[in-house]
């Protein structure tokens, strides 16, 4: 946040002191970039803390917010490579006469240029950094079977642990995934009866009538 707001500071100062030219095509670009990341970066925060955040605090939806904006704030910083060569002139008089000044010479340009590129660079290598390591993680949890990480809330969803507060209707995925055993009715020879009242198995007491009881019957050999 800190490094969008100096940047779209640089960015504005270009605009209102350099005439534009093929040397400036970045800084409109720049002002853009800066403001759709002060906007977009606080409203996904928000949404995500809120305890229904709606489309925005979906994980596909910062997915897609990350990975666009570290891409576009990498072509930023690439693109003020072509203005390293230009040459800072002034007219204070307005006489149209365009001559070199010490007030703001080419060298402070230049300067102020590279702080505007590696505060690029470091948004990019950040948001970059966090759309894969969040791709990583929603991969992770699709293949497991949880098919509906994508529209969880990135924020609140148990990536390392737990079970998703989600519908059980949603889920979609096997019990050997999620490491739980198999149900004790679901295995072979094993049935449960409703056994009528003072019968009684291998020397065991009495079982009380219409209590549903679990007997296991072992296979035939």
């Amino acid at each position: 946040m800190a490094w969008s707001l100096i940047v779209l500071g640089l960015s504005a100062f270009f605009d209102h002191l350099i005439i534009s030219s093929d040397m400036t095509r970045y800084v409109p670009f720049a002002i853009f970039l800066a403001v759709c990341t002060l906007v977009i970066i606080p409203t996904l925060l928000i949404t995500g803390s809120l305890k229904r955040g709606g489309l925005m605090s979906q994980v596909r939806t910062e997915l897609v917010f990350a990975g666009l904006l570290g891409l576009m704030w990498l072509i930023l910083g690439l693109s003020t490579a072509s203005a390293e060569d230009s040459i800072i002139t002034c007219d204070f008089d307005g006489s149209g006469d365009f001559v070199e000044s010490d007030e703001y010479s080419t060298d402070m340009y230049h300067e102020q240029l590279r702080v505007l590129r590696a505060f690029s660079i470091f948004n990019a290598l950040l948001l970059l950094g966090f759309f894969l390591f969040l791709l990583f993680l929603t991969i992770r949890q699709h293949l497991m079977g949880r098919k509906f990480v994508w529209t969880s809330r990135a924020t609140t969803y148990p990536w390392f642990g737990g079970v998703p507060d989600v519908p059980a209707k949603e889920w979609n995925v096997s019990q050997e995934s999620l490491g739980l055993p198999e149900p004790v009715t679901s295995k072979k020879g094993v049935t449960i009866h409703n056994l009528p009242k003072g019968t009684t198995l291998a020397g065991d007491s009495p079982m009380n009538a219409g209590g549903h009881y679990i007997i296991y019957i072992p296979p035939p050999a």
